[in-house]
């Protein structure tokens, strides 16, 4: 073979080898799926957490293009009215005051039941007798946390003096700093304020047994226009619940990592989260006549209207 050959058939292999490489950059940057992610900063969006960390989202050819991360229902809520967030994960509380707002959402997979505990400075609050004639904090009505305190004073014959409502974080800081004497909090912050000498009276799930927990949603017009992204997102969360609900210590270093905690106090929150991808309409719809006896929202809502299971095909 003569060097003008060669030469020919180097640029003819070359030709291949790039039109190859074009091909499958322009294919995978032309059907990769966008999403704006809306995610608690808690404990509660570890599935997420590790999503990231591990990179699974840029796996399965999903661009998550933002990521909010909030501390109260109302951040969320102005989020998902803005368009900056299509969906996310958020406790059930944040979800149904979105929808008693006029934002449309749909909850289309769960993540866990519980997540919360009940903080007191052991100094002055020695056992539930005590808590009587106390004020409490919570992040405010139509939370779980705001519904606990409820339920206490229902099942221990208990009355709080008041029920005040301030951010997770600034209620941490005043448990530290001694101004608050008792608290419903999300996890990890209990967990926190226990490091810092705080004591966790009870767990959630001891005043609520089966008390709703945190869900996967997302907007009706993202849903419609994107229902593959969406299964996709829903199977790569499932599959994370379904690893937390076998041995959650291996999320430890994400949790710690994306909160600025330490890996002692992640594992602990983790592992006290009841873990649990079983989407039960009814769970829900009592959670919605509660809020609704309450007056918390205006309308008794329909659950069905509004749940739904989107499964990976």
């Amino acid at each position: 073979m003569t060097r003008r050959n060669i030469g020919i058939m180097v640029v003819a292999i070359a030709a291949i080898i790039t039109l190859i490489l074009t091909t499958y950059l322009f294919t995978r940057s032309s059907t990769q799926a966008s999403v704006s992610l809306g995610i608690e900063f808690n404990a509660h969006a570890t599935p997420f957490f590790v999503l990231f960390d591990e990179e699974s989202f840029e796996e399965n050819n999903i661009n998550v293009t933002k990521i909010l991360l909030f501390r109260t229902g109302m951040e969320l809520a102005a989020g998902v009215a803005r368009g900056d967030v299509v969906a996310g994960q958020a406790c059930l509380g944040p979800i149904i005051m979105m929808i008693d707002r006029g934002i449309p959402v749909k909850i289309i997979s769960k993540i866990h039941d519980g997540g919360f505990a009940i903080v007191v400075n052991p100094s002055i609050i020695k056992d539930l007798k005590d808590l009587n004639g106390q004020i409490i904090y919570t992040p405010g009505p139509g939370t779980q946390s705001y519904f606990l305190a409820l339920k206490m004073q229902e099942k221990y014959n208990i009355s709080f003096s008041e029920i005040k409502s301030l951010p997770p974080q600034e209620i941490l800081a005043g448990l530290i700093g001694g101004s608050i004497t008792a608290a419903i909090l999300p996890k990890p912050y209990p967990e926190v304020a226990e490091s810092y000498g705080l004591k966790i009276l009870l767990e959630g799930a001891d005043v609520w047994p089966d008390m709703p927990g945190s869900y996967v949603f997302v907007t009706p017009e993202y849903l419609e226009q994107n229902p593959q992204i969406v299964k996709q997102v829903v199977k790569l969360v499932e599959n994370e619940v379904s690893r937390l609900m076998i041995d959650p210590s291996y999320a430890a270093a994400s949790v710690a990592r994306r909160l600025g905690i330490s890996e002692d106090v992640a594992i602990k929150a983790i592992r006290s989260i009841q873990w649990s991808t079983e989407l039960d309409v009814q769970q829900i719809q009592e959670y919605i006549d509660f809020l609704y006896s309450e007056g918390v929202i205006r309308e008794r809502y329909d659950a069905s209207s509004f749940v739904m299971k989107v499964q990976d095909t």
